[in-house]
């Protein structure tokens, strides 16, 4: 299985197409996907910075992104009301490498954003997502039946685990944890800024050629069509042997847009 490696961040409308695209690949077993999360602008405010201020760039940003949607992608249809400092999504994201959950903490820091319109920039509403991604899920119905017995959580010997599971992986401000966490926060930091350029989102394939902005995501969305051909082709394969049809493609890409992509200082 190829490996692809993609840097972006979440409060990027591209990059929430990219992670999309990302999944596609790695349900259908055609990428293994190295997601690193990188802080494009460390100037947005800790208060958050109102879309109003630059509507007219997040209007065409988000038109754009409607164009190079998939059929079955979900395009944000407005920025948030106030566009989030990343600074602890981009933490707790690594620190969620470290518990193995990173793939699903980043699909819902993408949906808190991009759907929800959520202001992240507050380490206390970022651990409020992760809490939700590693709290133990029990069965009501015996929480009810036996309200006396300690919880799953509770029953943990572990008290970092503890703390952990309760959102507890990002410090206050919003930096990570731990060591590892700060370790690998910066490496990936330092890789993306030795890359040509910190247009986002960039994605390295396997012969390591950087693509980055809408190039990328047309390197995503070629690599998502080979598997839904190969995998129509292999249908089709037990299909005629079977003597039935096979299913068509499930989507196609759309031509995209000229607009801008968001090219960042580091």
């Amino acid at each position: 299985m190829m490996k692809v490696v993609v840097y972006g961040d979440f409060n990027c409308p591209y990059c929430y197409l990219a992670s999309q695209r990302a999944d596609r690949l790695a349900r259908c077993g055609t990428a293994e996907i190295d997601w690193r999360a990188v802080e494009h602008d460390r100037k947005l405010a800790m208060t958050g910075t109102p879309a109003d201020a630059d509507r007219a760039v997040w209007d065409k940003e988000l038109a754009d992104v409607a164009v190079l949607a998939l059929r079955d992608e979900d395009a944000p249809a407005a920025a948030p009301p106030v566009i989030s400092n990343t600074h602890a999504a981009v933490a707790a994201y690594a620190e969620a490498v470290s518990d193995g959950v990173a793939d699903e903490l980043r699909r819902r820091l993408f949906r808190a954003i991009w759907v929800q319109g959520r202001h992240l920039s507050s380490a206390y509403e970022v651990r409020h997502l992760i809490r939700e991604v590693m709290w133990p899920q029990e069965d009501i119905t015996d929480r009810l039946a036996n309200p006396d017995i300690p919880s799953l959580l509770d029953r943990d010997p572990d008290l970092a685990r503890i703390v952990r599971r309760s959102g507890g992986t990002i410090a206050p401000d919003g930096g990570p944890l731990t060591t590892a966490g700060w370790r690998r926060l910066r490496r990936w930091r330092q890789e993306w800024l030795a890359l040509p350029s910190q247009v986002i989102p960039a994605v390295i394939g396997p012969d390591q050629i950087v693509r980055s902005g809408i190039d990328g995501l047309d390197y995503l969305a070629d690599l998502a069509d080979l598997a839904d051909r190969a995998g129509v082709a292999d249908r089709a394969g037990r299909a005629d042997r079977a003597g039935v049809a096979a299913g068509p493609v499930s989507g196609r890409r759309a031509e995209p847009g000229p607009g801008r992509l968001r090219a960042r200082a580091a």
